[in-house]
């Protein structure tokens, strides 16, 4: 049963690590449908027509289909059969339709995706992993260490299997007196709380952690996530020295699983599985009351100093001092090829792997700002800006897989500067607005 228990929390992680999007990101070109090559001899001519066979080297086509999970294996185990109906993985379908998009449900999570012909897999809009041809009803979908494999026209045996799989651990209630009142290890999931609270807290909980940036999530502790659902969850007393988890549910027995793993001596969030609760619910909670985490704290909560970073304009000798105001926390500046990067994320040492940051570069004209313009999805123009004494126009789009808000300007004769934001909350009276709102120019 253990050996089910940590695969189980291998695919839970799995999970946390779509919903809350820590992939790097990569461009993966839209295909169209391969066409065969146009046979070159006449239909009377038999053996030549038999001989495009190989035109079926540049890839096999996948089957347009509903697939369903037959095996699944992550490092050195594998599950099939009945352990996955045990282990509540049975509920993973696979779905490709002829526009390249598609569905992949894990564990009854809908995950819509795109898909080409090479393989290449985004989920959710981001750029994932690969599916690849086994047969023409059999592909392997590799997300990560772990191995799906999905066979045409299976259907889930047990559907609903996950929530009597998860009931054991509930009633494991004799263990419950042996806990401690207090942390035995830091950040670990401790005391007697049920952890039940009500629906619309439940759901809020969920997407106020899965919208986070994924650094920030899987640096809270169990007192932090109880703390902003206004109760401690119920510790599952199962640390085995790797994993702690704990449940927050309802009355109705739908919940949230978090297993804590230990990282430089504090046990903090490694994965989140949910259960009961629906897209569409969840990402409709209202999260307004929950903790300001990263980039949404509001702006005073944290002392700030300015600081200077020179940005080079181009490729020309010119330089500008750019100052701003930084926070002692969750904000991290350095130069960054030529240009001031300004980093938000939990500490200093995951920096500069965070996707959430405020980037300032200086251009020599408009013609160098607008370099990549052409290449900019979803396009809108925004009111403008006045920062640092400048006017600016501003602008947000889709480039590179990623989100942006830009505002540019010429600040003298031959430089221009862009202040561009991805991943980051620019609502008003964040430490956000306040850091760009902050910045000054001076031309070396």
């Amino acid at each position: 049963m253990k050996r089910y228990l940590a695969i189980l929390l291998a695919f839970c992680l799995l999970l946390a690590a779509i919903a809350c999007g820590n992939a790097s990101d990569k461009t993966v070109p839209e295909q169209t449908e391969a066409t065969p090559a146009p046979t070159e001899a006449p239909a009377a001519t038999p053996a030549p027509t038999e001989e495009p066979a190989p035109t079926e080297e540049p890839g096999p086509e996948f089957t347009i289909g509903d697939y369903g999970i037959i095996e699944y294996r992550v490092g050195e185990y594998s599950f099939s059969g009945d352990q996955l109906v045990e282990t509540g993985i049975v509920n993973t379908t696979l779905s490709l339709q002829p526009d390249h998009t598609g569905l992949l449900v894990l564990m009854g999570q809908d995950r819509p995706l795109e898909w080409t012909n090479d393989g290449d897999l985004t989920i959710s809009g981001v750029p994932y992993y690969k599916i690849i041809f086994i047969d023409a009803e059999t592909i392997d979908v590799n997300i990560g260490d772990a191995m799906l494999r999905m066979k045409l026209g299976v259907v889930p045996a047990v559907p609903e299997e996950p929530e009597p799989a998860e009931e054991p651990e509930a009633t494991a209630e004799p263990e419950k007196p042996e806990q401690e009142a207090e942390a035995q290890f830091p950040g670990a999931p401790y005391g007697k709380s049920d952890g039940v609270i009500d629906r619309a807290t439940l759901a809020g909980l969920y997407r106020w952690m899965s919208d986070m940036p994924s650094g920030f999530c899987y640096a809270l502790t169990f007192d932090e996530i109880g703390a902003a659902a206004g109760k401690a969850g119920r510790d599952n007393a199962d640390n085995d020295g790797k994993t702690h988890s704990a449940n927050w549910s309802d009355e109705e027995g739908d919940s949230i699983t978090v297993t804590f793993r230990e990282k430089d001596g504090v046990w903090t969030c490694g994965a989140i599985a949910i259960k009961g609760i629906k897209s569409e619910e969840y990402s409709a909670a209202d999260v307004s009351g929950f903790p300001k985490i990263g980039s949404s704290v509001p702006a005073g909560t944290n002392p700030t100093a300015p600081v200077t970073i020179d940005a080079k304009v181009g490729f020309s000798s010119k330089k500008v001092a750019v100052t701003a105001e930084i926070p002692n926390a969750n904000w991290f500046p350095e130069e960054r090829s030529g240009a001031m990067r300004i980093w938000c994320a939990p500490s200093a040492e995951k920096a500069d792997s965070s996707q959430s940051y405020i980037v300032v570069e200086c251009k020599e004209s408009l013609d160098k700002i607008d370099f990549y313009k052409s290449s900019f999805e979803n396009l809108v123009e925004l009111d403008s800006l006045t920062i640092g004494g400048i006017e600016m126009q501003g602008r947000s789009y889709r480039y590179i897989g990623k989100n942006w808000i830009e505002y540019y300007g010429e600040i003298a004769e031959g430089v221009w500067v862009s202040v561009k934001l991805t991943e980051v909350d620019f609502s008003e009276g964040t430490e956000t607005e306040a850091i760009v709102h902050s910045l000054t120019f001076e031309v070396k």
